[in-house]
């Protein structure tokens, strides 16, 4: 019991040490506090400075980038350009605008193509822009430089090259007729929106291209002929002309206002232009369906019927008087130029050649039903007759989706039918008969006859029977198929892709057909 009792001074010192122990382990919490404060302070200034240093180098990096921008655009000198080559931040873009631009002096004479690429230097260019090329005729022009890559990686560089260059790159994928889509686009689209003109020489290449290319790309058109307009005043060579009307043709390209100023350019310089240029003239307002306002002046060269027939190619010929009808201006010695047995009996190739039988049948069909016509006309056993005319996937969907409407339409099969015969190179897509009130008729009935009633033929007009450049314009052949249905008797009905969607509900189809209907029959 005496053991636990303490004196008051010996509890008085156990305090004082219990009381400096707690104060000692405070403090180096303390101090372990402030150490972790001062290390989070000294990891974020360093996250700081590590920021700004980043900063920099992204700055420098970018003004390298500009820097380097502004050398080759710049430069005068071969030396100016291979010099880059030995700079570590050059960019694939910017190599090939170096390469490109060394190739855009080789090919205008400015500069030798000897003079530089045989140095180590231009061939480091070349390098990275992909798998290395033959020292030997390593290239000869731009588009060989864009060889080296694949397309998707040109195409991802276009934008870094000049127009003159972009156009060189278009014209030799036609004159090698590499389709490569993702190339063309990337070519188009910023030949499309460059604000520099082109030279007429350069419009007719890039026409060339698309047309052999077959890619109408409708801004580029837009562009080439805006600056057809600008140039075309002070041309004077016919040959550059021949090879624009040819391109158009191809394209089916109408522009009412290049072709007035086409027809006035030939007008003018006739005397200096080929026979050729001259039918190509006449067979592109046919596939377009244009008429300009001098074009007697131009055409009166194939009244000389006999020196056409006799001094050019039959299918030529057969193109021509085929344009001339489709423009109104065919004459009766044009008509029973094609329609002469001698004449077909030349025509080797039609019996493989649909074109050429469609177009006969189409001449035959309109100089039957022409007004004191008294020339040859086909053979009505000749095998040209049986031609079978199919229609394309696309149309034959489009076609599923009238007949469904007019099915609906009309009470029973008796009063529709479907692919109608013509002989004349084309067949009705659908027809039927109404009277004046739009009740429909059997077509069995005699009063299909009667002069109160309405044989009305429904004609499809696809995609492909339009022209390109102006909406919802129908090419030559659309229109002449349409002409040849009216001389028939019927009230034709033409109905475009744009009008009859596949996603229409079937009612917004029938209401579409029916005051169609009633507008035509209005009319007449």
């Amino acid at each position: 019991m005496m053991r636990l009792l303490r004196t008051p001074r010996h509890l008085m010192s156990v305090i004082r040490i219990q009381s400096l122990s707690i104060t000692t382990s405070k403090l180096v919490r303390l101090d372990e506090s402030n150490m972790s404060n001062k290390s989070t302070d000294h990891n974020i200034v360093a996250a700081a400075f590590a920021s700004l240093k980043e900063i920099d180098n992204i700055k420098s990096k970018n003004a390298s980038f500009y820097i380097i921008n502004n050398k080759i655009d710049n430069a005068t000198t071969v030396e100016d350009l291979l010099v880059l080559s030995e700079v570590g931040s050059i960019t694939k873009q910017q190599a090939l605008k170096a390469v490109s631009t060394l190739a855009d002096w080789a090919s205008s004479g400015r500069t030798k193509l000897s003079e530089f690429e045989g140095d180590p230097r231009f061939l480091n260019l070349c390098k990275m822009l992909g798998k290395e090329k033959e020292k030997e005729s390593l290239f000869n022009d731009l588009s060989t430089v864009l060889g080296i890559t694949g397309d998707d990686e040109a195409a991802k560089l276009i934008s870094s090259i000049s127009m003159s260059q972009m156009v060189k790159v278009l014209s030799t994928l036609g004159a090698k007729k590499k389709r490569s889509t993702t190339l063309l686009r990337s070519l188009a689209f910023n030949i499309g929106r460059c604000t520099n003109k082109m030279d007429i020489k350069q419009c007719a290449d890039v026409l060339y291209a698309l047309a052999v290319l077959n890619f109408p790309d409708e801004v580029l058109l837009e562009k080439v002929s805006a600056d057809l307009l600008v140039t075309l005043s002070t041309n004077e060579r016919p040959s550059v002309i021949g090879s624009i009307l040819t391109s158009i043709g191809i394209l089916r390209y109408r522009d009412p206002d290049l072709l007035e100023n086409l027809s006035s350019w030939l007008e003018k310089y006739m005397d200096e232009c080929k026979q050729n240029i001259l039918i190509s003239y006449t067979i592109t307002l046919g596939y377009v369906n244009y008429t300009p306002s001098n074009i007697d002046n131009i055409i009166k060269v194939f009244k000389q019927v006999d020196k056409f027939v006799n001094g050019i190619n039959v299918n030529t010929w057969l193109d021509i008087v085929w344009s001339l009808v489709v423009l109104e201006k065919a004459d009766d010695n044009h008509l029973a130029s094609v329609l002469s047995s001698e004449f077909v009996s030349k025509l080797s190739t039609w019996k493989n050649n649909r074109i050429v039988s469609i177009k006969l049948l189409n001449i035959n069909g309109y100089a039957k039903n022409k007004k004191q016509y008294n020339g040859p006309l086909l053979d009505s056993s000749s095998n040209l007759f049986k031609l079978e005319l199919l229609r394309s996937k696309d149309k034959q969907i489009l076609m599923n989706t009238m007949v469904d409407a007019l099915t609906t339409m009309l009470p029973s099969d008796n009063f529709l039918k479907t692919d109608v015969s013509t002989n004349l190179g084309f067949v009705i897509d659908a027809e039927c008969a109404v009277d004046s009130k739009l009740n429909p008729i059997p077509l069995d009935s005699p009063k299909t006859k009667n002069s109160k009633s309405y044989l009305v033929a429904f004609m499809l007009t696809g995609f492909h029977d339009m022209c390109r450049g102006c909406h919802n314009e129908p090419n030559g052949i659309t229109v002449l198929n349409t002409r040849l249905a009216q001389s028939l008797g019927y009230k034709v009905l033409s109905v475009p892709y744009t009008e009859l969607g596949t996603k229409d509900t079937i009612v917004n189809r029938v209401q579409y057909l029916k005051e169609n209907l009633k507008n035509i029959i209005i009319e007449s």
